[in-house]
């Protein structure tokens, strides 16, 4: 687990910088200083373009990140054409992108135009945006490969919400015009993409080869069998993932506006993921080395830890956003108002997801990765008619409840898989310990009666529960990496005091 938590905890220090200037944009500047529906735009843009982009990779990042370890192994660097067949099929997967979207323009506008308008007049940029996460994707992997975790963090969760900032910047100092902002922020991932190609350059392990190598000639036909599966199933996985503002922008009353409410408490959530990208990033080379070895004990001991230590970080993050949850209504106003229920929604959802671990990973790296394909199809079909219904009938609520049964339905079919499979599941006495306390000091905070002020009300009641489950965790040892890490920290700078 060193590498994992040195990386994790690095990655996640930048990425929660990242966080915070992408907070500053969601819950500040873009209620603030855009109308709704221009904020529930650029939300759009970016669900579609990262559902676009998800297939226009063509299957070459489940390909890298599976089959690195041979092309390492079996290869000097100067004959290894990984990189050059993954780029090619990157290509063709962006061309056939353009070519459907242009086929089916006239069909996506008929859908949006009635309630999202301001979407039909701004749908070529979904071009730029979607072409430039692909290439980022890819980039991204190559570099998860060489275990370069941090590098890729810093580009996608400090740099990308930094030119955002930057743009939104020159906007609200009439600098450029709203049209230009939108220019801007379809070309956001540009930035990133030049990082990570520095990166690439830098390790010198990055080579294009022309000529097809004796491994790809060997193992072509499993490659793309398993490029098919894991596409489809990355494909649906995000479908099930965008879908809510998708189907809200259409079909929801107050289409790009009802997103635009969505989207905070969405994003507010998302910081709960924060743990699981940073640890998913480092711990999937490790994994993919594991089952090549077949040491099914490394495995178990990743599946637990990671499953505990994200479990815990998500009941801190949950329980300290929603303990303020209020105050964010009052602050931003009585627009927002369905964001407290929404988050309370997304935030069970999500803690599920989180305390079930790295089953996703698991299955796709180990030889029965078509489950990965299969739950993922059963996630789409659960949540495609879930979101269309729920949100005809009660609105974005509708799309919360939505996410909460399809999510809990597919980690439970992984669970039962992984179980079947392997004999392995990722909770212990702890889990229940862990719940029990983070319950406990819940509710003790939440009865504390509200002081007028919010500011100072939502910082008294973060403090304290953060001080007194942080207390409870370690005092009782629930997770041994987070206790050794606090006596680490504790030996280093408290022992001077």
């Amino acid at each position: 687990m060193g590498i994992v938590r040195k990386q994790s905890i690095y990655s996640s220090i930048f990425t929660y910088i990242g966080f915070g200037i992408g907070a500053f944009n969601v819950l500040f500047l873009f209620p603030k200083f855009f109308t709704t529906e221009e904020f529930g735009l650029t939300r759009l843009l970016l669900d579609i373009a990262l559902l676009y982009a998800t297939f226009c990779t063509f299957g070459s990042l489940p390909i890298t990140l599976k089959f690195f370890p041979f092309y390492q192994t079996y290869l000097p660097p100067k004959k290894n054409d990984l990189s050059t067949l993954t780029i090619l099929m990157s290509i063709i997967g962006c061309l056939i992108f353009i070519a459907f979207s242009i086929i089916f323009k006239d069909l996506i506008i008929r859908k949006y135009h009635a309630r999202s308008p301001l979407f039909t007049a701004h749908y070529h940029l979904l071009y730029p945006l979607t072409i430039s996460i692909t290439f980022f994707y890819l980039f991204e992997s190559y570099l998860w490969t060489l275990k370069k975790t941090v590098t890729t963090n810093i580009a996608k969760e400090l740099l990308l919400r930094v030119f955002v900032t930057f743009s939104i910047a020159l906007y609200l100092f009439k600098l450029i015009d709203i049209e230009q902002f939108f220019i801007l922020f379809s070309i956001s991932y540009i930035p990133s993409i030049l990082m990570l190609l520095w990166a690439i350059k830098k390790s010198n392990k990055f080579n294009l080869v022309f000529k097809i190598s004796t491994v790809t000639k060997r193992l072509k036909y499993k490659m793309f069998s398993f490029a098919f599966f894991i596409l489809s199933g990355n494909v649906l996985n995000v479908l099930s993932k965008t879908i809510d503002t998708i189907i809200i922008a259409s079909q929801s009353t107050n289409g790009l506006t009802d997103a635009a409410i969505f989207t905070i408490p969405t994003y507010i959530i998302t910081l709960m993921d924060v743990p699981l990208r940073s640890i998913s990033s480092i711990s999937i080379p490790i994994l993919s080395e594991a089952w090549k070895e077949k040491n099914r004990s490394k495995i178990l001991m990743l599946y637990q830890k990671t499953s505990l230590n994200l479990l815990l970080i998500g009941l801190l993050i949950f329980g300290t956003i929603f303990l303020s949850s209020d105050n964010m209504v009052s602050y931003l106003g009585s627009t927002f108002a369905p964001i407290k229920e929404i988050i309370l929604i997304l935030g069970i959802a999500k803690i599920l997801d989180l305390g079930s671990g790295l089953n996703s990973q698991i299955l796709l790296l180990s030889k029965y990765w078509k489950i990965d394909f299969i739950t993922n199809i059963f996630f789409v079909i659960c949540a495609i008619p879930l979101n269309y219904i729920l949100i005809k009938s009660n609105g974005v609520i509708g799309a919360a409840y939505a996410n909460l049964i399809a999510l809990t339905f597919f980690n439970l079919i992984r669970f039962f898989y992984i179980w079947k499979l392997f004999k392995m599941q990722p909770f212990s006495i702890k889990t229940v310990w862990l719940i029990l306390i983070s319950c406990g000091c819940f509710l003790l905070i939440y009865f504390i009666p509200s002081i007028i002020n919010i500011y100072i009300d939502t910082v008294v009641r973060s403090i304290l529960f953060v001080s007194i489950f942080s207390y409870c965790i370690i005092k009782l040892n629930i997770s041994e990496d987070i206790t050794d890490l606090f006596n680490k920290f504790k030996h280093k700078y408290l022992a001077k005091f």
